[in-house]
């Protein structure tokens, strides 16, 4: 079984939430937060924390908002790690930065797709709740990463589209959109 190193801690939430703030601005986000205040226990998991804030903003943005939303948020910590490191250390911070954040074992890359291997809330939170791969916008944080960091590894690349997941394995596929 592969090892999650990072978790999901208050530091990860709170520039989940800064960075939603520049999409959203700051009054949307708080209205977002006083509800996952409502509703989360005291003691929550990084990770239920994390699915409570991309439920809300799907409740209150709905499917496709919530979907465009959180995708774009990961972009946003895409681009911040990559404006903060070199560009000789991009293949290694999308390899592993899910890892060290908490969310997956990894992102497996070749030169046409890329896998997330090992999400927290696939197993975890969204097949106890029916959800299939990409069905909740908690997906598209993951998806929304990785097409930020391969717009700006890979020359020509316009996007990525998730393809289908490996349950086996515990792999979600996608293609990159040339």
């Amino acid at each position: 079984m592969a090892t999650i190193e990072g978790e999901i801690n208050q530091e990860v939430i709170d520039t989940l939430i800064s960075l939603t703030k520049n999409i959203l601005g700051e009054k949307a986000v708080n209205q977002i937060l006083n509800e996952v205040s409502k509703k989360a226990s005291e003691n929550a998991s990084g990770r239920d924390i994390v699915f409570a804030f991309a439920d809300e903003v799907q409740n209150m943005f709905g499917q496709k908002g919530g979907y465009a939303i959180i995708r774009q948020l990961g972009r946003e910590v895409a681009k911040v790690l990559m404006q903060n490191h070199p560009k000789e250390e991009w293949e290694s911070l999308l390899e592993k930065s899910l890892n060290t954040f908490g969310f997956a074992y990894k992102i497996e890359r070749d030169q046409n797709e890329a896998y997330i291997c090992n999400c927290v809330f696939y197993e975890g939170v969204l097949k106890a709740r029916n959800f299939g791969p990409v069905e909740h916008c908690v997906c598209w944080c993951g998806w929304g990463f990785i097409e930020g960091f391969v717009r700006g590894l890979e020359e020509g690349v316009k996007g990525i589209q998730w393809v289908e997941r490996d349950y086996e394995n515990q792999k979600c596929r996608f293609v990159f959109i040339r």
